[in-house]
């Protein structure tokens, strides 16, 4: 045990994006620097988690859902990111 308590290792995603609007994406394996990019250049409106290759899954504080959708409508059209399953 450590000072701060048991020893833990990271939070998983869905832990890390609770009480947040969540999409997975599928994008080129190439092309996700520049999405991550793109994401930290949007002033907090998403993080970004890359988990293999063109997989990654994005996750919004929920007050900034337009802005969240417009962000994926762009990287739809941007770098032909496509939308897995709903958005959670």
């Amino acid at each position: 045990m450590g000072p701060l308590g048991p020893a833990r290792g990271p939070l998983s995603i869905a832990e890390a994006s609770v009480g947040m609007l969540v999409q997975d994406v599928l994008v080129h394996p190439a092309d996700v620097v520049f999405v991550k990019g793109i994401v930290e250049a949007s002033e907090g409106i998403a993080l970004l988690f890359a988990e293999r290759g063109g997989e990654i899954t994005l996750a919004a504080p929920l007050g900034r859902g337009d802005e969240f959708a417009e962000l994926l409508r762009d990287l739809e059209q941007d770098v032909g990111a496509r939308r897995r399953g709903a958005q959670r």
